[in-house]
């Protein structure tokens, strides 16, 4: 990596999307923490045994806060919200054909994008 870093802030106000440059400063620091993160990941996880373990930990964890595989999503058309592996997000997103031919879709800034969620619960 260089020593040039740059960015932008992306805001999404009333169906209309804009950047916002980040100054050098602000990108280093957002750089400098994904990479404390990366390191902080390696030591808690040093093989594929230990990060196995904790992603099994935590996706035990979200089944007993409620959520379920999301083969068992309803495939009315409903929208759920919806967790896809690798994502920090809380999505909503619906079941459309039948199954299992079907798809998931993620309803999201006004349009409807391909998933493959892993767990699902009604909304809250």
């Amino acid at each position: 990596m260089s020593n040039d870093y740059s960015g932008h802030r992306t805001y999404r106000e009333n169906g209309v999307t804009r950047h916002e440059p980040l100054t050098p400063d602000e990108a280093k620091a957002i750089w400098n923490s994904a990479e404390d993160r990366k390191r902080a990941r390696a030591e808690a996880m040093p093989d594929e045994r230990s990060a196995l373990v904790a992603m099994f930990e935590a996706f035990q964890r979200l089944k007993e806060l409620g959520w379920r595989e999301a083969i068992y999503c309803p495939k009315d058309g409903t929208v759920f919200d919806a967790i896809e592996a690798g994502s920090t997000g809380i999505h909503d997103c619906t079941y459309t054909g039948d199954w299992p031919t079907g798809s998931w879709l993620l309803v999201a800034d006004g349009d409807l994008w391909p998933s493959r969620p892993i767990l699902w619960r009604p909304k809250q």
